[in-house]
């Protein structure tokens, strides 16, 4: 994995290619927020450790190469693009396409979170499972999932409101709440919401191994 020299002290505005204006991105933000990083790979989630109007610095699972672009996905829908300024490990400096209001970006979140439900980042899965209905089960496909649940595909009817178990490589076997059914997919509501510990482990079994700190 291509990486650049790094002090493991360094905050984001410590960077000087994350500089800019260096009076403004002085002021940055330290949060500790789950967003959907989106690659050429494909999609998965991180964590957002600190952010700044030209960037941020994040905690990932995945490869990834200095230059390579990105886009960060909030649990609100606000978005973020760039490249990937650096890599350390399993962090990484992302320098954004175009400075953002960082204000109004976590203002927004506050005032989302207190009128509406939010929902967590979903991520592209496809792969197979099993689910289990009272002694039976049968194949089906993830679709995608986040750490509260799962969209499946199959040819079965479920009823909504019912309990079953998801049973799938790497994630063992979940208590699910089927929450709806239409057009041969299914939505599921995870009776124990994953941490992200565990959601993390799941997607990246076999890539890494790694223990959250």
């Amino acid at each position: 994995m291509a990486t650049s020299s790094v002090n493991h002290n360094q905050t984001l505005e410590d960077i000087p290619a994350l500089a800019g204006d260096r009076r403004a991105d002085e002021r940055h933000r330290t949060i500790l927020q789950v967003a959907k990083l989106s690659t050429v790979q494909g999609d998965e989630l991180c964590i957002l450790r600190n952010l700044s109007a030209g960037g941020l610095r994040a905690e990932v699972y995945r490869e990834l190469s200095v230059g390579e672009p990105v886009r960060f996905e909030l649990k609100t829908g606000r978005s973020m693009t760039g490249y990937v300024a650096w890599v350390d490990g399993m962090s990484i400096g992302v320098e954004f396409d175009h400075r953002i209001p960082i204000v109004p970006y976590l203002t927004h979140q506050v005032i989302e979170e207190l009128g509406r439900r939010i929902r967590p980042p979903r991520v592209q899965v496809r792969e197979p499972a099993l689910l289990r209905v009272a002694d039976r089960e049968f194949a089906v496909e993830i679709v995608d999932a986040s750490q509260a649940g799962m969209k499946i595909r199959t040819d079965r009817v479920l009823y909504e409101g019912g309990g079953c178990q998801v049973v799938a490589e790497g994630l063992g076997t979940r208590g699910v709440l089927v929450r709806w059914c239409r057009d041969g997919e299914v939505g599921l509501q995870l009776k124990q919401p994953l941490s992200f510990r565990d959601f993390a482990a799941w997607r990246t079994r076999g890539v890494r191994q790694h223990v959250m700190q």
